[in-house]
């Protein structure tokens, strides 16, 4: 062999193992760039601040997080020898009460064919223990279903109590003026499709001379007991509001006569014929009670506070503690 093939074949072999060398690196880069990007989703599946889990195109779940093993309490048999499938969990969940009574196999079913559809999702779900979850899935690129669980259970807590202090009196926790046009309106809307309701007007009589001549405090112990008398003369579809000092307002739905709004305003009265214990000292406080009636007297809510203000009115200059109806002039 001659000199110059000799160098060519070392040049060859040179050649050879440097890309072998290089695709060795390059192999090896692309294996550490493999683990950091595991490494990176491992971190943040455990760091992410509810659960998560991930299931395959199969629904068949691939991986888990602890925070939601813990928030959804499952045991360690559940995933000893592998992960379950989601129809496995869906079963577990319902032999455990999570889904609320029923048959098992037809809460599985159910969620099976919802979760087949891959279609993003996010609702709130009460667990047995009064734990609040907002459930988020989310169908993945290429097949599968990554699934979050949030507690929001303090959060929907407080939003339900916003909400309330938003339609409620602070002190009687009576539907205030807001709720109450609210409900006024919508029983007028089903007077418009038939039958009848009344809306009662309510003034506390003397209230003035037990505010100032007990202070403040005890009138606001009246105004809670008088509210309480006036929640027990109702029924469950019938509202009291406070409107406001010491005004209060009824409305009466679902009765068939004019009759039957007397009726109610005859309990209210009787019930506030028994004296308030204030402050270790018993005071007597009646009602006064002007009554309009829809259709007969109107059908806008306006008109029928107007109406049954006018006969709150003339209940006052009629003597006070007694009920009148709005009478057409």
């Amino acid at each position: 062999m001659t000199t110059a093939a000799q160098a060519a074949l070392v040049h060859s072999d040179n050649s050879n193992t440097l890309d072998l060398v290089g695709s060795l690196a390059r192999i090896s880069g692309s294996m550490d760039d493999l683990r950091e990007r595991v490494r990176l989703l491992e971190a943040v599946l455990e760091n992410f601040p509810g659960g998560i889990s991930l299931f395959d195109d199969n629904l068949q779940m691939v991986l888990c997080n602890e925070r939601q093993k813990q928030m959804l309490e499952y045991p360690d048999e559940l995933m000893r020898d592998g992960y379950p499938s989601m129809a496995d969990l869906f079963r577990f969940n319902a032999k455990r009460g999570e889904y609320g009574p029923g048959d098992i196999e037809m809460h599985v079913q159910r969620r099976m064919e919802l979760a087949r559809k891959m279609e993003s999702h996010c609702y709130d779900r009460t667990r047995p223990n009064g734990t609040i979850l907002e459930v988020r899935g989310m169908p993945l690129e290429g097949g599968g279903f990554v699934t979050t669980y949030l507690d929001v259970t303090e959060q929907r807590r407080n939003q339900k109590l916003v909400e309330h202090m938003a339609h409620h009196d602070p002190l009687t926790d009576l539907p205030n003026r807001l709720l109450f046009n609210d409900r006024l309106k919508n029983a007028v809307a089903h007077v418009k499709r038939g039958g009848m309701m009344a809306v009662h007007y309510i003034d506390l009589d003397k209230f003035k001379p037990v505010n100032d001549g007990f202070g403040h405090k005890a009138g606001d112990e009246l105004l809670v007991s008088a509210a309480r008398r006036l929640q027990g003369s109702i029924r469950e579809n019938d509202t009291v509001a406070r409107l406001g000092g010491d005004e209060f307002a009824i409305v009466q739905t679902g009765i068939y006569a004019v009759e039957d709004a007397g009726v109610l305003a005859s309990r209210v009265l009787e019930r506030f014929g028994r004296p308030f214990e204030l402050t270790r000292k018993c005071v007597h406080v009646g009602v006064s009670i002007g009554i309009a009636v829809a259709p007969r007297d109107g059908t806008t809510p306006d008109e029928l506070l107007m109406k049954a203000d006018n006969a709150l009115y003339r209940s006052k200059r009629g003597g006070r503690n007694r009920f009148t109806f709005h009478e057409a002039r």
